[in-house]
Order: structure tokens, then C-alpha cells, then sequence
């Protein structure tokens, strides 16, 4: 009995050392947050001089398509919307006659 009280207490004098410890880690932390300068802030006109020079240096990334090859999927765009079209006109045309049969039998 008398050494499981003898335990109880190094264990409590252990988890007091452990919350000195850890309290005095905190501190520091706190310490060390404090001790940081805050960054200066750059003006407006800073700011703006940086975007349009990134945007300057993000456009000369782009690889951009040859005349001919636009002018190719150019072409390919417009066909594709005339052969829709016509299927679109072909489809309305039908159901129109259809719904013109079917109100005349009724």
C-alpha cells in the first residue's frame, strides 16, 4: 500500500514538471511572437507595378496557335454549326408535322 502511494506522488510530481514545462515552452512562443517586426505593408502604386508586370510575364507563357491552325478551327466551328443547325431544322420540321396530323384527328 505504502508503494502505490509512493507512486501516486512521483507521478503527480511528473505531470507537475511536465505543466512547468509546457507552460514554460508557451511562453516562449508568446515571447517569440512579439519579438517578430510586422512587415511593411507596399504602397498602391507598388502593387500595381507588380500585377502588370506578372501579367506581362504570364502572357509571354501562353503558346499561341498559328494563323493557319485558327483559321482551320475556325473553319471547323462554322461547319459544325451548320450541320447542327440543319439537324435542329430537320427534328423541328418533323415534329411540327406531327403535331399538325395529330390536331387534325382530333
Amino acid at each position: 500500500m505504502a508503494e502505490l502511494e509512493k507512486n501516486k506522488s512521483e507521478a503527480a510530481v511528473e505531470v507537475a514538471t511536465e505543466v512547468k514545462e509546457t507552460e514554460k515552452s508557451v511562453g516562449k512562443k508568446e515571447k517569440s511572437k512579439k519579438a517578430t517586426p510586422k512587415k511593411n505593408k507596399i504602397g498602391l502604386g507598388q502593387r500595381i507595378s507588380k500585377f502588370f508586370k506578372d501579367y506581362k510575364s504570364e502572357l509571354k507563357k501562353i503558346v499561341w496557335l498559328s494563323p493557319k491552325t485558327t483559321a482551320q478551327y475556325t473553319g471547323v466551328v462554322l461547319i459544325m454549326m451548320v450541320v447542327v443547325s440543319a439537324f435542329i431544322f430537320a427534328l423541328d420540321t418533323v415534329f411540327g408535322q406531327l403535331l399538325l396530323l395529330i390536331s387534325k384527328l382530333v
